[in-house]
């Protein structure tokens, strides 16, 4: 990692300038990661109160597509959450799983001008999962007859995702007869050996998961 030295003036100037200056990136491209220490107490509010089970900052369209009127049953469940800027625009996101298993549900609610915004909420398909990084991304990964890929992926300020990696394994022949070449590794559209695929699967995803102590259990 680079490092640089600055004067105090010069430090001051940077960050007068940095904080009159957008953060959303180019249109089509990846957002600006910003560094945040929490969401704004607005925000936090309002997820706070979602937590509780209060749905009303939604609206009526994102609570029908997302199915958020069985929130209530969700939130039976043993759920853990914790804030994460995912969008770079300097405001963090909420993200709401079951405790150390996203596979058997996980969410991502956004706070923007008084509402709230679902970008996921996942409670039904068990065989595929999505979990954030320490620097914002989000991988989605999806196990299937033998296989198991995984989607490295920034999210955009609608709440798309845009893929910016991936990595694919295939372990088992499902089914048995199956012509498939296994066992099989990918990275990023190009086969390599399991040592490389390995290593590249630690240094993208294992190695950059969230501590443990960065989720909070909802109790």
């Amino acid at each position: 990692m680079k490092k640089f030295t600055f004067c105090v003036p010069a430090l001051l100037a940077c960050l007068l300038l940095l904080a009159g200056c957008g953060q959303t990136g180019e249109k089509g491209g990846a957002p600006t990661p910003t560094p945040t220490v929490g969401p704004s107490a607005e925000a936090k509010a309002a997820y706070e109160a979602f937590l509780a089970g209060d749905i009303s900052l939604f609206d009526s369209e994102s609570v029908e597509r997302w199915g958020l009127n069985d929130w209530d049953t969700v939130l039976s469940g043993e759920l853990e959450y914790t804030y994460l800027d995912l969008d770079g625009d300097g405001g963090e996101e909420l993200l709401v799983q079951w405790v150390n298993d996203p596979g058997s549900y996980n969410g991502v609610f956004h706070f923007e001008h008084g509402k709230l915004f679902c970008w996921e909420n996942d409670m039904v398909e068990a065989t595929s999962r999505n979990y954030p990084l320490k620097d914002g991304t989000v991988v989605y990964q999806y196990d299937y007859n033998g296989t198991c890929s995984y989607t490295l992926c920034q999210c955009q300020p609608n709440g798309d995702k845009e893929p910016v990696s991936t990595l694919f394994i295939r372990e088992e022949l499902i089914p048995e007869d199956s012509t498939a070449p296994c066992p099989y590794y990918e990275v990023d559209g190009e086969e390599v050996d399991e040592e490389t695929f390995e290593e590249q699967l630690k240094t993208r995803v294992t190695d950059q998961l969230l501590d443990r102590s960065a989720w909070m259990a909802l109790k």
